[in-house]
């Protein structure tokens, strides 16, 4: 369900909260917004794009601990993320049997798995060239659109 702490969101939503926090800080280095009124196009942008509106700072912008201590730049990185790792188990349910190995209790594999084709890089690489060597492809956000719609669909039956 929607909500105001970001933490507390679905997966579906999750994202929402970080492109909300990606448009604030651009607008304030690009010296558009009123830091003196950021509060309240927070709460703007979180009733136009999540339908929730909160009623206090502390449930607002005040909820956003990197915001408070100048924690810029990164925040996005969250959201990729996560479309990264739908592309990644997209090729890992090509490779294994996932739901069969889940069920067995079997995360050693996938454990492996995980270390030989990305983990083993480190920082040798950047996220990209790692993609590409684990799945063949580069980035394409498609693979997590493709997650969401099934696993929400599934889940509620759509």
């Amino acid at each position: 369900k929607c909500s105001l702490i970001r933490t507390d969101a679905d997966e579906l939503t999750y994202p929402i909260h970080i492109l909300i926090r990606y448009e604030l800080e651009k607008e304030i280095f690009a010296q558009k917004i009123d830091l003196d009124h950021l509060d309240k196009v927070w709460d703007e942008r979180y009733e136009k794009y999540l339908g929730v509106r909160s009623q206090k700072p502390s449930q607002g912008i005040l909820q956003d601990v990197h915001l408070s201590d100048a924690s810029f730049g990164y925040f996005p990185t969250y959201a990729l993320g996560s479309a990264i790792g739908a592309q990644l188990f997209h090729q890992m349910e090509q490779d294994l049997d996932v739901d069969e190995l889940l069920s067995r209790g079997r995360f050693r594999v996938i454990s492996e798995y995980l270390k030989k084709n990305v983990q083993k890089y480190g920082a040798l690489y950047n996220y990209d060239q790692i993609l590409k060597m684990a799945t063949g492809e580069s980035f394409d956000p498609h693979y997590y659109i493709d997650y969401l719609k099934k696993k929400y669909t599934d889940l509620y039956d759509l």
